[in-house]
């Protein structure tokens, strides 16, 4: 059974799970003479060759923090923090070469995505699950689509109860269709409710919100530890491989204005497009 029905959730306080605050400040569109004073000292500290420089100038350049919006630039500076060994440039190149009408490469997408995932990068499965799926990518793969959604559905990546629904819209999710998301929801089915929405059940588990901190004080954090340059060693970190610091395969960028949950279904179940 791939569904409960349900009136209501007991949640009991057992398991602890982390959310971040939707309220958090991220990174969005920004021309005060503050925003453009640290785009200019991210910028230098990129060209000193700092990878998390260049992962958040990426960023910047993306949303338009202290400059012009440029897809392009961005791109340029994902994928130098991508080859540095950072996770997060590695989605977010991905996620440019997905969604760019200008820059879309489905090949170069679905390289990066796949390096994201292998560190279980969030949503990084989701991306790769929807670029085989989806028939706008021109890339439908149901066995690729199948692993990458099954194994977003075990980790309950939050849009996947929507993504259920718009494959039903099209086709049975079956033993033939979807062998691996059919067995993980039939391990956890989802919730269905009244109005006919469905939701991962959430028993057990206790919401703990953690706000991060505001981003002037998480820039100047950052900029004290760009004050030196860094002497290359073919990987730009002294010392040590990029594989040998566990630290730069972990989620390094600052949260930013980009809803990358609902991008995928927009006009589909009430999901919209939101940046």
């Amino acid at each position: 059974m791939l569904f409960k029905n349900i009136d209501k959730l007991v949640i009991a306080a057992v398991l602890i799970a982390f959310s971040q605050t939707a309220s958090a400040e991220k990174i969005g569109k920004c021309d005060t003479p503050q925003c453009v004073e640290y785009f200019k000292k991210y910028k230098t500290a990129a060209k000193r060759g700092h990878p998390l420089a260049m992962l958040t100038l990426g960023q910047f350049y993306h949303h338009g923090y202290g400059t012009e919006e440029d897809e392009k630039k961005a791109l340029k500076y994902f994928k130098k923090a991508a080859r540095a060994g950072y996770t997060s440039g590695q989605f977010k190149a991905g996620y440019i070469f997905m969604t760019s009408e200008e820059l879309r490469d489905i090949g170069d997408a679905t390289y990066y995505l796949e390096k994201a995932a292998k560190y279980d990068y969030e949503g990084a499965n989701f991306l790769l699950g929807m670029l085989h799926f989806d028939k706008k990518y021109d890339n439908r793969d149901l066995e690729k689509a199948d692993e990458y959604f099954a194994a977003s559905y075990k980790k309950k990546y939050e849009q996947m109860p929507t993504v259920v629904k718009f494959i039903e819209a099209e086709m049975p999710i079956d033993q033939k269709n979807f062998p691996q998301l059919y067995a993980a929801m039939n391990d956890r089915p989802l919730a269905q409710h009244k109005d006919g929405t469905l939701s991962f059940h959430d028993e057990n588990v206790e919401v703990i919100t953690i706000t991060s901190p505001p981003l002037v004080q998480t820039f100047n954090k950052q900029l004290v530890s760009f004050r030196k340059a860094i002497k290359s060693t073919g990987t730009r970190f002294q010392g040590k491989t990029c594989a040998e610091r566990l630290t730069c395969m972990q989620r390094a960028d600052i949260a930013d204005s980009t809803d990358f949950n609902n991008l995928f279904l927009d006009g589909f179940g009430g999901a919209s497009n939101s940046q």
